[in-house]
Order: C-alpha cells, then sequence, then structure tokens
C-alpha cells in the first residue's frame, strides 16, 4: 500500500486506506481524532463517560484518550479530590471534640446587657474548609500532578516511549479516579474513627493536638483506610501502565517502570510516612 493512498493509524500505527473513516484493524475513529486532536473540550458528563469508559475498555479508551488530549477531566478529578481530602482533614479535627461555642455580643456591652448570640466556631470552621481549603489543596496538587506528568513524560522516554507530556496528563488524569472515590470513602471511614477528648480542658497544646492525630491515624479504622488507599493506588499503576503503554507503544515492563517510580515516591511520602494520613 503505497504512502500515497494511506494513512497512518494515530492509535495503532497501522496503514489505512485515506477513504477510511475508522481504522480496520484496532476500531479507532480517524476521521473523528482529525476533527477533535487540536481543541477538544469535553463537557462534564462527557469526562464521566471517558472515565466509565475507560475502567471498562481501557486499551481502547486509551488509544481515544492519547490522541484527543484535554484538561477538564484532570481539573475535575483533582478538584473533587481536593474537596474530599479537605472535609476528611475537617472531620479529623472535629473528632478531637474540640469545644467551638464562642459568645459574641450584639452591640455594645453595658448595663442593661444587651442581647447576645452564639456562634459556634466548628460551623465557621466548616464553611473555611468548604470554600478555601479546597482551592489551597488544589493548587498543591495540580502542581505535582504538573510536576508528576513531566517526570512521567521524561523517563518514558528514557524507556523509548512516543508519548508526549499532555497525553501523560490526560491518561493520569482518568487513572487517578481510584484515588478519587478511595479519599470520598475516607471521610465515612474518618466519620467512625475514634474520639478525642480535647474539649474537656480549657486550653489545648500545640502537642497535645499533633499526639491526638498520631494516636488517631495509628486506630484500626485509619489502618484500614490507608490499606484502601493503597490499593486504589496500585489500581492507579495498573491502569495508568496501561495507557502509557498503548499510547507511547512501548513494552510492558518499561512501562510499568516509568509509572512505578514516581507513583511509589509520591505514595511512600503521602500515606506510608502519614504526612496526610
Amino acid at each position: 500500500m503505497s504512502e500515497v493512498s494511506s494513512q497512518k493509524c494515530p492509535s495503532c500505527g497501522e496503514s489505512v486506506p485515506l477513504e477510511y473513516s475508522v481504522c480496520p484493524f484496532c476500531g479507532f475513529g480517524i476521521h473523528e481524532y482529525e476533527l477533535k486532536q487540536f481543541s477538544y473540550k469535553p463537557k462534564r458528563r462527557e469526562v464521566i463517560e471517558r472515565a466509565i469508559s475507560f475502567y471498562r475498555s481501557p486499551f481502547k479508551t486509551s488509544g481515544e484518550l492519547g490522541v484527543a488530549t484535554e484538561t477538564r477531566g484532570a481539573n475535575m478529578f483533582l478538584y473533587f479530590f481536593s474537596v474530599f481530602l479537605s472535609l476528611r482533614l475537617f472531620f479529623t479535627i472535629l473528632k478531637a471534640n474540640f469545644s467551638f461555642a464562642v459568645s459574641i455580643a450584639l452591640g455594645s456591652v453595658g448595663d442593661p446587657p444587651h442581647p447576645f448570640i452564639t456562634i459556634k466556631l466548628g460551623f465557621i470552621l466548616f464553611l473555611v474548609n468548604l470554600l478555601i481549603l479546597p482551592f489551597v489543596i488544589f493548587l498543591i496538587y495540580k502542581i505535582l500532578f504538573v510536576i508528576g506528568s513531566w517526570l512521567i513524560t521524561r523517563i518514558g522516554g528514557l524507556m523509548g516511549a512516543e508519548i508526549k507530556t499532555k497525553q501523560v496528563k490526560t491518561i493520569m488524569a482518568y487513572s487517578i479516579v481510584p484515588v478519587v472515590l478511595g479519599e470520598f470513602l475516607g471521610i465515612f471511614f474518618t466519620l467512625i474513627g475514634p474520639s478525642g477528648g480535647l474539649g474537656s480542658t480549657s486550653a489545648v497544646s500545640f502537642s497535645e493536638i499533633l499526639s491526638f492525630m498520631e494516636s488517631f491515624y495509628s486506630s484500626g479504622v485509619m489502618i484500614a483506610f490507608k490499606f484502601l488507599m493503597l490499593i486504589a493506588w496500585i489500581v492507579t499503576l495498573v491502569y495508568s501502565t496501561i495507557g502509557v503503554r498503548t499510547v507511547g507503544k512501548m513494552a510492558w515492563v518499561n512501562a510499568a517502570l516509568t509509572m512505578l517510580l514516581p507513583l511509589g515516591i509520591y505514595v511512600w511520602f503521602f500515606y506510608i510516612t502519614g504526612m496526610f494520613g
């Protein structure tokens, strides 16, 4: 088949006649790829559909993710992860049983006494946690995500992969879905975890807070949560390896090594050492 009358399938690399809109070897939509490759902006519903398709048919969907790259999936799943993590940290603080009630007087204090209201500081902390902390965590993890994707691309290049950073970002965005779901379940693990008694004293030192946090994350419930997250990261490793191997056209061992080093370092520091529980 001459080069003039054929085209190269972006997914599997086979030569396909120019008049074909779908690759007969792998079923990849070549015409659809030509339309989407430069400006693919999926809707939120499409992101969810792509995630479901990725875990149902990882090989086929990986090829599609590799050619129709986008950033919405990464932003969506990283934000969900940030919200769930911030809520888990907030409920961990509440499990310490702090006394959060403060009285605020309305108007000036005098005689006769003015009416006053009691505001739960825990409620204010919840609003701050809901409106501010998720964005702070999102920015931190977005930076880690960008650096990690770049590192994976560089390692993949050394392993002989034909892959670009934007392809790695897209694949990793959908590979971390199990971790996002695991962090969501972590909220419920936290709620059934052991409670502290820091609200029984008038003042609480920082060392007492650290002591509670250490005992809390050493409890059986939170150890089970860590085990759940390790399973989620293993699933992430497997699916990201499939994605990198499919898009980068590399050997299984090379693809696994490409993903294992960056993900292994992250999991060690953030879950094994307990930096974020």
